[in-house]
Order: structure tokens, then C-alpha cells, then sequence
């Protein structure tokens, strides 16, 4: 029996910069972190070809028994059928997905569920295991069986794991680089760092489709805004680089700025509130995570002021969303 889990992350600056055809076109660029949120899948070989898939949403099953007759409907797409009908498993297996995040957060939590899954399935029958090529299975399931536009960050955030600056350079050529920063300044960073789940869920696809949509129509106006979230991305990856702490909260407020100015959708009247709430008292910057139109936001606050903004937060529809910033990225043992 085996283990395999992966982290979500955290989008510091970029989002968006990672989507066709503007990747392929002038390269992308994203900035990023995991925390300490995991889907776990749990995997045993059977005697027979059958696999049975549970998982704790709500308590679903799934039986495949005949997977070669396994076919993709359009008007029921589901993630790990998806999986299934893609990688085709030769051999029987049980398999057991716990997930922690909430879903459609902006947290890139199905990007984790499928890197997870995909991985174990792939140990339990005996493949190498390559963290690009779980990362490029786990997208191109996404966008091209389940046909949810998307970019690629969110996958190769959870296999590789940490503070990395991920760049994008057209279709599936993608180089991550691991940060260099200090322990101190990242715990500084996560004591100072609220991560809010504003309760309204989000569906990232319809929200990047506006955005390709937008590129299309008007490509000179999309290519100035994607390209100043690129030059910020790369600017907040200096900053945490060199630990100027102000820097980059103030870095992450600019990103959602842009964001928002070239997809109004990003940002709903309830996320404005709760940011006039917390740069009120004390906040230094923050932006949405993911593709936005609900989901988490986070901000960086200046240190002492996390209690009273707690407590104002507290009050408000959503939660509060206790983490740790995690190094690790996909993680296979027998258990």
C-alpha cells in the first residue's frame, strides 16, 4: 500500500501569464508558494482488473471494471474519471482520496487532487516518476478531456513544492526555479500572512476563458496588462529575495490592481469589503488567489496588528484558514 500526496499553494504575482496563447507567445511568468493543505491518495493493488475509488467529498465512490470501454461524456465531466479514462491502469487497485482544501478556493486544489492521484497510480503500477511529466498529465487532462482552460502553474506548484518562480515559455516547456530565501524572513512572511476563504466559490475556466476572450478581441490591451503582471511577478520574486518585506506587500496589492483592471470579474463587491476591512487596520497589501471571482484572498499585515484583524474578520461570512508554508512538494511512501 502506498501513499502519494501533494500541497496547494499559494499565487503571490503572475496568474494568468501561464494561459495560451500569451505563453507561447511572450513567456510567462508566476510566483508562488505551498502550504501545508494536502490531497492524499492512498492506493493498494487488488487481485483482480476492478478499481474502486472512494473519497471523503461527501463520500463518493467510483467502480471502473472495464476500462478499456471507459468513455468521456460531455455533459458529466468528472476529474477522476478523467484520470482513469486518460492513464487507463493496467492492474486492480483500491484507492482512497482524502482532500483538505475547500474546493473552488483558488488554491489550485484540483491541480493537487490530479498530481496526487496520477502519481500513485503510476508508482502502484511500477513507472518512473518524472514531476514534470505528473505536472503535464495532470494539465492536459484538465484542459483537454475536461476541457477546463486553465494555465499550468497549479501543477507543477504541487509536485515541486516551495517558494518558486515558474516560468513559461510556450505549451509544456516550463523551467521552476526554487527560491533562495531565508528561513527567518519565511517565517516572518508566514506569521504575517492571512489566508481568507471568502466563501464565495469560484470556477476558474469561465473566468480565464474572459481572459482569452479578451486577448482575442483586443490583443494590444491584453498583452500591456498580462505584460505588467509579468514585470510585477518578477518583481515580487526580487523582493522576497532580497526580504523587503513592505516591498512585497505592496507588490500583491498591485497585482490584483492590474488584474481586476483587465478582468473585472476577478473582484467581487464582498472581497472589496473584507480589503477595506483589513487594509484599514493595519494590512500592508494583498490580492486574490487563483483566477478570483470569489474564493481566498491574502494579505500581508504588519506585524501586531494580526489580532485585531481577526477579530474584525471573525464577523464576516467565511473562515479564516490556519497554514504553513511547506517545502516538499509531491510526496510518495509505503504506508
Amino acid at each position: 500500500m502506498i501513499q502519494s500526496k501533494t500541497p496547494v499553494r499559494i499565487a503571490c504575482g503572475g496568474g494568468g501569464t501561464d494561459v495560451e496563447p500569451y505563453s507561447s507567445d511572450f513567456n510567462g511568468y508566476v510566483v508562488n508558494v505551498t502550504i501545508n493543505n494536502y490531497f492524499r491518495s492512498i492506493l493498494n493493488k487488488r487481485d483482480d482488473k476492478l478499481i474502486r475509488i472512494f473519497s471523503n467529498d461527501k463520500f463518493s465512490a467510483y467502480k471502473f471494471e472495464e476500462i478499456e470501454k471507459l468513455k468521456m461524456q460531455k455533459h458529466s465531466p468528472n476529474l477522476i474519471k478523467a484520470i482513469i479514462y486518460s492513464l487507463k491502469p493496467k492492474i486492480g487497485m483500491d484507492i482512497y482520496l482524502h482532500g483538505e482544501p475547500p474546493k473552488k478556493a483558488g488554491l489550485g486544489a484540483s491541480a493537487s487532487l490530479s498530481t496526487s492521484l496520477i502519481a500513485g497510480i503510476l508508482k502502484l503500477e511500477n513507472y518512473h516518476i518524472d514531476l514534470n511529466d505528473i505536472a503535464e498529465k495532470a494539465f492536459n487532462i484538465e484542459q483537454n478531456i475536461l476541457k477546463n482552460v486553465g494555465g499550468r502553474q497549479d501543477q507543477y506548484a504541487s509536485v515541486h513544492g516551495g517558494f518558486n518562480g515558474i516560468k513559461f515559455l510556450g505549451n509544456s516547456k516550463v523551467k521552476v526555479e526554487n527560491l533562495k530565501i531565508s528561513k527567518t524572513f519565511k517565517r516572518k512572511i508566514e506569521e504575517n500572512l492571512i489566508l481568507f476563504y471568502t466563501g464565495e466559490s469560484h470556477t476558474s475556466g469561465d473566468i480565464v476563458k474572459e481572459q482569452i476572450k479578451s486577448y482575442l478581441n483586443d490583443k494590444l490591451k491584453a498583452i500591456k496588462s498580462l505584460n505588467k503582471l509579468k514585470e510585477i511577478a518578477y518583481q515580487i520574486r526580487d523582493s522576497l529575495v532580497s526580504e523587503d518585506f513592505e516591498k512585497f506587500g505592496k507588490l500583491l496589492t498591485e497585482d490584483w490592481n492590474v488584474k481586476t483592471k483587465f478582468n473585472p470579474l476577478i473582484t467581487t463587491n464582498y472581497m472589496r469589503e473584507l480589503n477595506n476591512i483589513v487594509m484599514n487596520n493595519g494590512g500592508i497589501g494583498g490580492r486574490v488567489c487563483g483566477a478570483g471571482g470569489g474564493g481566498c484572498l491574502i494579505w500581508l499585515i504588519t506585524p501586531g496588528s494580526r489580532e485585531r484583524i481577526f477579530s474584525l474578520l471573525k464577523k464576516k461570512n467565511g473562515k479564516i484558514i490556519d497554514f504553513k508554508f511547506v517545502d516538499r512538494g509531491l510526496e510518495i511512501s509505503n504506508i
